[in-house]
């Protein structure tokens, strides 16, 4: 059977789908999160509340003494960087604290996981991030 064959089939077949199955597939804007994702959530709203770091001042995100023993490379990517994870933060925190969205949704986990990747591929050098 070739694969749209296979894929007609399967759309054919998705009325159906389990509820489980149906989640899985991202119908339903529910479900849950990894502790490790309400925990970095949960650490960054109290962080951002407390004014320890402003999105306004993504400079505010660094470990100082460690960003300034970065090579001037580095320096300029992380500087990049923090650019796309100061938008990103805030994205988070609004979906977050927002009264219209669950606390723990697939959506909020894939925006903290974009944040991770962002932030590891600068932090291979050094931990120069606070969260």
């Amino acid at each position: 059977m070739s694969h749209m064959a296979d894929f007609a089939q399967t759309m054919a077949n998705a009325g159906n789908l389990s509820e489980e199955a149906q989640v899985k597939a991202g119908a339903p804007m529910t479900g849950d999160m990894e502790q490790e994702h309400k925990e970095f959530v949960q650490t960054i709203s109290r962080m951002l509340e407390s004014g320890e770091i402003d999105i306004t001042k993504p400079e505010t995100f660094l470990n100082k003494p460690i960003y300034e023993q970065f090579e001037p490379e580095w320096k300029t990517k992380t500087d990049l960087a923090l650019i796309n994870i100061a938008t990103l933060l805030g994205h988070i925190y609004d979906f977050y604290k927002s009264k219209q969205t669950p606390d723990s949704c697939p959506q909020l986990a894939n925006m903290i996981e974009e944040l991770w990747q962002m932030k590891m591929r600068i932090e291979e050098h050094g931990d120069v991030f606070k969260f």
